[in-house]
């Protein structure tokens, strides 16, 4: 048998593939690549398949034997007897099924609509396509990318091999669809397939990943795009789905970017502590003078002492501490004008000596990284005005503490890194945070003697204010996330009501079932799930269905198929309902109204029916009373002719609503397209959790937001501030043309410390 089955799918004689349809135009041959994706997917699935059917038995008879009813117990003791009978068609018959479905399909025109309109269909079949749509959904989980690599590389051959089967043979949903067809030929209930479908999961389904990964195997060593990229920019979310896309959270110092010297750490250590101690000079445009100044030892000698520095600094940063302007700038030249003044007047107001080289680069190269954090536009004036106040305070250190340009985690270091981090968002010196940073700021200028421990206890006290508030604004951003995701979910049910109502008839009392109960179960699942959720669409599905059957019979055939429908469809509404937090009375009452509504419109149209056939009856009698009465008497005329009565239509306001309902779907579906290309455009560094300076209007100041919500199916960005306050929505783009005009930006997500030490040393080194 599996010989058989082996050559049957292998020699490409049943596939529609002949060489001549293989190497057209492409001048090569892709038949042997073909049959190799023949023979994989026989060989894995034949394997499969036999495990399935060799372990069924063993399988079921455990499920039977924890069965809860006697009824389970004999059902699954039916299906082991009739897999033994059945078992070698069930291997034939699914491999001729997937056979067929690997024939070429020459392309004939767009059928992707093809029977897309729904249909009534009975519970049995309405149980299959869930069972499917599971086992799909299943596998599209655990394999998705291997799956979607798969169907990228087949369209890309299809290219060159112009009849090749379509992708969706190989794909989950083509597996199953042919081992459905096999069940169907042998005509097994549905209890029994719904049990086979579980077996197939089990055992085929989700043992498709080494498959999916062999196939693409195949088709990488024949050079079938090796790499694939499906976007001009990355994404970590596949294009799917218009989902939503919930905050993630980016903390800076974990994702902080170190490269800002293009140097190794050892080369930077050993450069700035040749530089200090005055081994090296650097001479150019901008350089201060100390830099290009050899130390000498009379140098030493005639000037003052380290400690008389570091004590006039102090006195220094006390006195602009006491004039109570902390706003107050003060450069590298009026440092040193005011040390040599401060420790003159010690001396009688006599200047004998001077600032040793050494000091003076210090004091030169510590204000040059203060520069550039001034030029830091990642920093907002209001943290800029905070890290200057430091600028005397980190000057001591590096003239007492040289492992401040060599540690990463010295307390110094931390310290403007962390109040750059906590002020990420502020832009106001009124703002709260503003004003506890200037409190810590204040407690370190108040030290006499700043040293490293006092920016040990600034740096404890900061991380201790940036966990408090992102605890704060997490809270809040949260609360903000779920009104914004509730109304945007809100939307989305309200456009598939109207989307599924277009034109049709809802009987009054059934409306509260529909935009009442139904509606708010679709809101949770949708919240809960997604839109791409198994059971978003089992929702979706089921108001089509009874917005469908609730419209006004017209035919016998529609009778007859609400006849069928109607009870399942009143059991399938009132389960799903009952598994929500709504109130069961309410439930029971609409459903109840529901089921009445059904066979009132049973009723009426069956006692139309009887009516109409008892009149033809009548008038077939009497018609065939005065046929057979005047049959002699009746003689046409000559230009006696047969006059048929047009119907007048009166179908012009229905049309005309069909219209309405057919352009809002139309819209629908076009501002959907629209959004969803408008969402593949974005950078990929424009992530929930990502901070931007954002253009709010000419006549406005930029703000300083982060990015909290990305809804993809109407391309909107939300933004909130520091404190997790929604501030801004933008229509994705729109935010694109601000990034290229670069009127909107991001924030640099860098250490503040490292990037000002970055410039120096490149201005160093050019």
């Amino acid at each position: 048998m599996s010989a058989d089955i082996h050559t049957n799918l292998g020699n490409g004689s049943d596939t529609g593939f002949t060489d001549e349809s293989t190497g057209v135009g492409s001048g090569r041959n892709y038949q042997a690549l073909i049959n190799s994706i023949y023979d994989c997917l026989n060989t894995r699935l034949l394997c499969q398949i036999n495990a399935m059917l060799d372990s069924a038995s063993d399988v079921l008879f455990e499920l039977s034997e924890n069965a809860d009813s006697t009824e389970m117990q004999n059902r699954y003791l039916d299906l082991i007897n009739r897999l033994r009978i059945e078992h070698s068609k069930i291997e034939s018959g699914f491999f001729i099924a997937l056979n067929n479905n690997l024939k070429a399909h020459p392309q004939s025109g767009d059928k992707s609509d093809a029977g897309s309109e729904l249909e009534l269909v009975s519970r049995d079949e309405m149980e299959e396509m869930v069972a499917i749509t599971t086992l799909v959904a299943g596998s599209m989980n655990a394999f998705g990318e291997d799956i979607n690599n798969l169907e990228t590389r087949l369209e890309y051959l299809e290219i060159t091999v112009p009849d090749l089967f379509e992708k969706t043979a190989l794909s989950p949903t083509g597996i199953c669809e042919a081992f459905q067809h096999t069940l169907n030929a042998i005509d097994m209930t549905t209890t029994h397939k719904l049990i086979m479908f579980k077996l197939f999961d089990r055992f085929v389904c989700s043992q498709l990943g080494d498959m999916y990964r062999e196939l693409n195997q195949l088709l990488i060593d024949e050079g079938i795009l090796p790499e694939i990229i499906f976007n001009t920019q990355p994404h970590e979310e596949p294009e799917e789905e218009t989902v939503v896309r919930a905050a993630r959270y980016y903390d800076p110092q974990a994702n902080k970017t170190n490269n800002y010297i293009n140097r190794s750490q050892q080369e930077i250590d050993h450069m700035v502590s040749q530089f200090m101690n005055g081994f090296t000079v650097a001479e150019g445009e901008g350089i201060p003078a100390s830099f290009s100044t050899i130390p000498t030892d009379s140098d030493r000698l005639n000037g003052y002492t380290r400690k008389q520095v570091t004590r006039a600094l102090s006195r220094l940063q006390n006195k602009l501490l006491k004039s109570g302007d902390r706003n107050t700038v003060i450069d590298t030249e009026q440092i040193k004008r005011s040390l040599i003044e401060d420790m003159a007047s010690a001396n009688g107001g006599a200047v004998t000596k001077k600032v040793s080289v050494l000091d003076e680069r210090s004091i030169d190269f510590v204000g040059m990284m203060f520069n550039a954090i001034t030029q830091d536009e990642s920093i907002s004036h209001a943290i800029t005005t905070l890290l200057q106040q430091l600028q005397i305070a980190v000057t001591k250190v590096a003239m007492l503490d040289q492992n401040l340009f060599a540690q990463a985690d010295h307390p110094a270091r931390r310290t403007l890194d962390l109040i750059s981090e906590a002020g990420k968002g502020v832009v106001d010196e009124d703002d709260r945070v503003c004003n506890e940073l200037q409190a810590i700021v204040d407690d370190v200028l108040e030290e006499y003697e700043v040293d490293i421990a006092s920016f040990e206890k600034a740096a404890a006290s900061l991380q201790e204010l940036i966990d408090n508030e992102r605890s704060l604004a997490e809270a809040r951003e949260k609360e903000e996330q779920r009104a914004i995701i509730k109304q945007h979910a809100r939307e989305v049910v309200l456009t598939e009501l109207r989307y599924a109502s277009a034109n049709k008839h809802l009987p009054a009392q059934v409306q509260p079932l529909v935009l009442k109960h139904w509606s708010t179960l679709m809101l949770n699942r949708y919240i809960r799930h997604g839109k791409e959720s198994l059971e978003w669409m089992e929702s979706e599905l089921l108001l089509k269905l009874l917005i469908d059957c609730l419209q006004p019979i017209s035919t016998r055939t529609q009778w007859q198929m609400l006849k069928i429908n109607h009870m399942p469809l009143v059991e399938a509404v009132n389960d799903e309902l009952y598994e929500t937090q709504q109130d069961r009375a309410e439930i029971d009452d609409q459903v109840e109204k529901l089921k009445k509504t059904f066979l009132k419109m049973l009723d009426d149209y069956g006692f139309r029916m009887v009516t109409e056939e008892a009149a033809v009856q009548s008038d077939l009698a009497a018609a065939t009373h005065d046929v057979v009465s005047n049959v002699v008497e009746f003689k046409p005329a000559a230009n006696d002719t047969l006059q048929v009565n047009e119907v007048e239509d009166d179908d012009d306001g229905d049309d005309g609503e069909l219209d309405a309902a057919n352009a809002e779907k139309a819209q629908i579906e076009q501002m959907a397209r629209e959004a969803k290309d408008k969402i593949a455009l974005l950078p990929g560094d424009v992530k929930p959790g990502v901070w931007f300076q954002i253009f709010n209007g000419e006549e406005h100041a930029v703000r300083r937001l982060k990015l909290s919500v990305i809804l993809t199916e109407v391309a909107k960005l939300i933004f909130v501030d520091c404190h997790g306050v929604k501030v801004i929505e933008k229509d994705a783009g729109d935010f694109i043309a601000e990034l290229s005009e670069n009127k909107s930006r991001s924030i640099a997500d860098h250490s503040t410390f490292e990037h000002a030490l970055g410039q120096v040393i490149h201005s160093l080194a050019a």
